[in-house]
């Protein structure tokens, strides 16, 4: 499904947050009483999604527009035990909750289980995040594994063949190889296609081999290099040309 990333498409309350000076104790009360009108009609539901087929908003008496949106693409390497959401109900860590100081609202692309750390992009260009995750333009995605115990050699063929089914569906082809080669683990560099649930995982469960540790080391042309569990940077100007090359790629549809 293709992510809207119009800014007027928010909760009334977090559109009146973004787009005003209120707090967001003053805003809810704002909204409770009465003092918010979308193109005439008095809103007191602060959950009301803000679209862009609203014209007039307006806030005790005084029209408000959204703010331009400024593009945001930020690359985390995301610890374990950080969930990958923008919320959590059982209070844990969110991957939003590391980059609070980036100033705009964004969302993450695609998802990292929580025992899972490495490279996670995170922005707010909707039309960007819907190419990168669309399975039709298979961006490569490649994970530094380390598996309990030594590797047989038929599981090599067997992934770069796609010889194995997901889902009732055959896996395609996976590039694997051999980092380190140890008596009681494996390190390997794999690389998918897929952005199937888990999919590293679950392909290593099927073939009775124990995932220890898993890290996603690149994105397409992203690399994980140079940061800490934790830690996150804006992309460069190149990275973002690189990424706008694989969404021009099918925006002739």
């Amino acid at each position: 499904m293709k992510m809207n990333q119009n800014r007027k498409d928010l909760p009334l309350l977090k559109w009146i947050k973004q787009n005003t000076r209120l707090s967001r104790r003053k805003a809810l009360q704002t909204i409770v009483a009465g003092q918010v009108r979308i193109d005439g009609k008095v809103i007191t539901d602060t959950g009301f999604v803000v679209t862009s087929s609203h014209t007039k908003i307006a806030v005790n008496n005084r029209t408000v527009r959204a703010k331009p949106m400024v593009p945001a693409y930020i690359l985390l390497n995301k610890p374990k035990g950080a969930v990958t959401s923008t919320k959590d109900p059982a209070g844990r860590t969110t991957v939003l909750d590391l980059v609070k100081k980036v100033r705009v609202p964004v969302f993450p692309v695609g998802r990292l289980d929580i025992m899972t750390q490495g490279l996670l992009l995170l922005t707010n260009d909707g039309d960007l995040a819907h190419h990168l995750m669309h399975p039709r333009f298979s961006v490569p995605r490649t994970y530094h594994v380390k598996i309990k115990r030594r590797v047989p050699r038929e599981v090599f063929s067997i992934l770069r063949d796609g010889a194995m089914k997901l889902d009732g569906k055959r896996i395609r082809p996976v590039e694997v190889s051999t980092l380190k080669s140890l008596e009681k683990n494996t390190w390997l560099e794999v690389t998918i296609r897929e952005g199937r649930s888990r999919e590293v995982r679950r392909i290593f469960n099927r073939l009775k081999l124990q995932v220890l540790n898993l890290i996603r080391v690149r994105y397409g042309p992203l690399a994980l290099k140079g940061l800490r569990p934790g830690q996150w940077r804006p992309l460069t100007e190149k990275e973002i040309r690189l990424l706008k090359q694989i969404e021009r790629s099918g925006n002739h549809d």
